[in-house]
């Protein structure tokens, strides 16, 4: 027993240092929380910034978010200047010499940075950047992580960041990058199988964040709740939508959990159409504290809604 008991006072002594040698991570939104601890696995420390419930572009910032990332090793985050609305005023005040924001894309320079939407396609990316057609983000639509195959390149590029970080544990990174896609496929090829049905169905979202999901569902998604992106709906938007969504038979409304259940709702009352609430984040919904989690309860709340 005496034994016993000097052992545990050494474990409990060494733990802090433990904790100590893992490699210190910050990455913005709760899925990339996720995949990276799955990547990293015992290697790495992560802390993650914005909660699942919030809006990406309206994150409130706290004076927390500046010492992890004055202390982290790394940042991963989604790019595509997704984060704009508050990690380059981090950046820029944690003074850490791996990370800093580059005034010109929005994102992030420097060895430390992560970024995931590297060789993704980007979906639409604009012609031009006029002011009068709403929040616009200037190198393409950010939200593709709601397309699960998307996970794939997500996975990869943390991977590959890490490795680049702390070449010495490169081929753990590498083994857990498997081990965490062997995981992931098999799902991406169910959900293929499950989202067929939604082929052609015709929608309207909230937010012109659906894209990727369309993509990946066979949606059509043929309009906004939104006037412009970032854009309030008036009530001669919202009578001309009625509209559109009669005469072109749109049978679905996506809500984004983040944004108001009103104007969704009175749409249809009107239309008759059927309203799913998804999540745009991890987190955001009961029970999608993973990505793989997040984009199967997206996908099953489509599919009810849809009747499918």
């Amino acid at each position: 027993m005496r034994k016993l008991a000097h052992a545990s006072v050494l474990l409990l002594a060494l733990h802090p240092l433990a904790e100590a040698a893992k490699l210190r991570v910050v990455a913005t939104i709760p899925e990339l929380v996720d995949i990276t601890q799955r990547v990293g696995g015992d290697l790495v420390s992560v802390d993650g910034l914005a909660r699942g419930t919030e809006d990406i572009h309206q994150v409130v910032m706290k004076p927390s978010f500046v010492t992890k990332l004055n202390r982290a090793a790394s940042v991963v985050y989604l790019g595509l200047t997704v984060e704009h609305g508050f990690m380059p005023g981090l950046l820029d005040v944690a003074r850490n010499p791996a990370m800093r924001p580059d005034p010109d894309t929005l994102n992030c320079l420097g060895p430390g940075c992560v970024d995931c939407s590297a060789g993704v396609r980007v979906l639409e990316k604009p012609e031009s950047l006029s002011r009068a057609q709403g929040e616009l983000h200037p190198q393409g639509n950010p939200h593709y992580n709601l397309n699960p195959e998307n996970g794939r390149a997500i996975a990869r590029n943390i991977a590959a960041g890490l490795s680049r970080i702390d070449p010495a544990h490169a081929a753990d990174y590498e083994k857990n990058l498997t081990t965490y896609l062997a995981e992931l496929d098999p799902k991406i090829a169910e959900w293929k199988e499950l989202a067929a049905p939604l082929k052609g169905v015709k929608a309207v979202s909230y937010h012109k964040d659906v894209p990727y999901l369309g993509a990946f569902t066979g949606i059509d998604f043929v309009d906004t709740i939104e006037l412009k992106p970032g854009v309030a709906p008036t009530p001669t938007h919202l009578a001309e939508l009625v509209k559109k969504m009669r005469e072109q038979k749109v049978s679905l409304i996506v809500r984004e959990q983040q944004y108001d259940a009103k104007a969704p709702a009175w749409l249809a009352e009107q239309t008759g159409a059927k309203v799913a609430v998804i999540g745009t984040m991890a987190n955001s919904l009961p029970g999608t504290e993973t990505f793989i989690k997040l984009s199967e309860a997206n996908l099953k709340n489509l599919l009810k809604a849809a009747g499918r």
